[in-house]
């Protein structure tokens, strides 16, 4: 049985959605040629503003489908030009981004249809036989192209503009925050009580990317055999042969493990469903190339800074916690290492902080966003900011700035450690 995640892969990249698309012109196009020789037969008068002679019809279905595959192979052009640009400046990853956008797959497949249902209705086309509607349905699927056209200019206008594409990784990225907070648990995986009795280790399948954990056929596997499955690893991680993927605590049997290792599959590359640290590293990953000496682009870092903080902001003030799930009795039955406002801080922080250093402005704008998270961030969390806040003002005293910059600086870190520490007394009175 396939989960959501595995069968959402299918309709990625240019292949199952515009292969589907355009096999649908073949099916509309038999259907309206039968169509029109029924109603043919059945006296069916052909209104003049439809009817055309048929060398006529027969050279419209030409040019159109001549023109639809000339628009077809430009926009693979395009898409492999411009996004292959744009992903080597910004970032690699972002390739897998822009094969799914679903206005380009839509565009390739409604051109790839109008070539399709062309070529068919020429195929069937006879001395005796009338294509007026056909002919005329032909021109609708050349109007319906030439707007996807256009519309798949725009989006890809849009796409390559680092300001538009990290809004839209934000909001993924918020997306799998609620996604993730349907399943927060109220304990911490560090804070589970260690289970007693006999247990057995499952190692890694192969050699690849924790894709996913299915919690909820896992729950009830271990429920089922009255079982309790610690992973050692979170989705994401990177796991060979020799690696622990997961404890088993309890009696299960042999089959238990293919169980387990069916529910926690592995990937080739890391992918955004299941992996809600990928978006993460993503805008990170586009930060930290910006900062990098061969792009030195200081505002692409501020926008993903800006956003990873918004992100973060809401995680924290949403009380995000993964990693223990329970079985309709409440008894704890899956376990994997806790993903939190806090540990996505530290997976993204600290080496902005570092590429940042010595460059006024994004480490301004670092300042900025952890006052804005130390705002949404609890009491126990707020040492995580703080060791963030003076980590700055150290490696800003060590810098190469001007003496009278780099009081400025320590002056905004000082006051973000008073935000810090006036939220800290506040979070400790409540």
């Amino acid at each position: 049985m396939r989960t959501s995640g595995e069968i959402v892969k299918y309709f990625r990249g240019f292949l199952t959605i515009p292969a589907v698309i355009s096999l649908s012109g073949l099916a509309v196009a038999w259907v309206v040629f039968l169509l029109e020789q029924a109603l043919v037969r059945w006296g069916w008068v052909v209104p003049s503003v439809f009817a055309v002679p048929q060398n006529t019809a027969s050279n419209v279905l030409g040019v159109i489908a001549t023109a639809s595959m000339s628009a077809l192979v430009m926009v693979y052009s395009i898409v492999l030009l411009v996004y292959t640009l744009a992903a080597g400046s910004i970032g690699p990853r972002l390739l897998q981004r822009f094969s799914e956008d679903r206005v380009n797959q839509t565009a390739v497949g409604s051109l790839g249809a109008t070539f399709l249902y062309s070529i068919l209705v020429l195929w069937l086309m006879r001395d005796d036989t009338s294509v007026n509607l056909a002919a005329s349905v032909s021109l609708l699927y050349a109007i319906v192209s030439v707007l996807m056209l256009l519309l798949f200019v725009h989006t890809v206008s849009t796409r390559v503009t680092i300001d538009q594409e990290a809004a839209r990784i934000s909001k993924a990225l918020d997306l799998q925050i609620d996604e993730a907070l349907k399943d927060s648990a109220d304990l911490h995986a560090s804070n589970v009580v260690p289970w007693e009795g006999a247990s057995h280790q499952i190692l890694s399948s192969g050699t690849g990317y924790l894709d996913f954990i299915n919690a909820a056929e896992l729950v009830k596997t271990a429920q089922d055999a009255n079982a309790v499955i610690v992973f050692e690893v979170q989705p994401g991680d990177f796991l060979v042969p020799s690696d622990t993927l997961a404890t088993v605590h309890g009696d299960a049997g042999e089959d238990f493990s293919d169980l387990v290792l069916a529910a926690a599959p592995l990937a080739a590359a890391r992918d955004p469903n299941g992996d809600i640290r990928f978006s993460v590293h993503l805008l990170v990953e586009i930060a930290l190339r910006a900062l990098s000496p061969g792009v030195n682009d200081t505002f692409t870092a501020i926008v993903c800074i800006d956003r990873l903080s918004a992100s973060l902001a809401r995680a924290w003030s949403s009380d995000l916690c993964t990693g223990v799930y329970r079985d309709d009795a409440g008894a704890v039955r899956l376990v994997y290492p806790s993903i939190t406002a806090k540990s996505l801080f530290r997976d993204s922080f600290p080496p902005l902080r570092r590429a940042a250093r010595g460059n006024g402005l994004v480490t301004e704008a670092i300042i900025r966003a952890l006052k804005r998270l130390a705002n949404a961030a609890p009491g126990e969390d707020l040492d995580a900011i703080t060791f963030e806040l003076t980590a700055i003002s150290d490696e800003t005293k060590s810098s190469s700035m001007l003496d009278r910059e780099i009081e400025q600086v320590c002056e905004h870190v000082d006051a973000a450690l008073a935000t810090v520490a006036k939220n800290g007394s506040k979070n400790g009175a409540e």
